[in-house]
């Protein structure tokens, strides 16, 4: 059973619209009900720090595509330095990992709940993404895609 089910489209649940594409709207289901609706995209929860499963004024998302063989390096670091760092910043209420249920790309999910839409343009958050192990560790992303989403309802 999923953690979390992300619903393309208005449902039942938190609604948070893409700052810069409005019309992207996703349901978040932080547990999905059960039964879970259709046409969801699936994750298990890795880890969180903070207050992660609040509803927060904005939701900031990495989406990143990582393979098999280089999961393992990928968690440590996610759990040891990168998501303790960026947690810590101000204004970020809290983080949460996630990894993909139904084998489509990208495999990995993280999801940031911020007070105000800047924080990931800080001094401080851009301290947490550039450090030594992260710069080591970003080769092994295949893509990525980051995304800034307002709260709706």
């Amino acid at each position: 059973m999923a953690d979390l089910l992300i619903l393309p489209g208005r449902g039942a649940g938190p609604l948070y619209a893409n700052t810069e594409d409005p019309a992207d709207v996703v349901t978040w289901l932080q547990p999905p009900p059960d039964p879970a609706p259709e046409g969801g995209i699936p994750y298990r929860h890795l880890a969180s720090l903070g207050d992660a499963g609040t509803p927060s004024s904005f939701l900031y998302t990495v989406e990143l595509d990582v393979a098999e063989t280089d999961l393992l390096a990928v968690f440590d670091w996610y759990e040891k330095e990168h998501l303790p760092l960026l947690v810590a910043c101000p204004g970020c209420l809290g983080g949460s990992r996630f990894q993909r249920l139904d084998g489509q790309s990208p495999n990995l999910l993280a999801a940031y709940r911020f007070e105000r839409p800047e924080v990931n343009r800080t001094p401080d958050w851009e301290a947490a993404r550039n450090t030594e192990w992260t710069l080591r560790v970003r080769p092994l992303f295949r893509a990525s895609r980051r995304t800034m989403r307002r709260l709706l309802r």
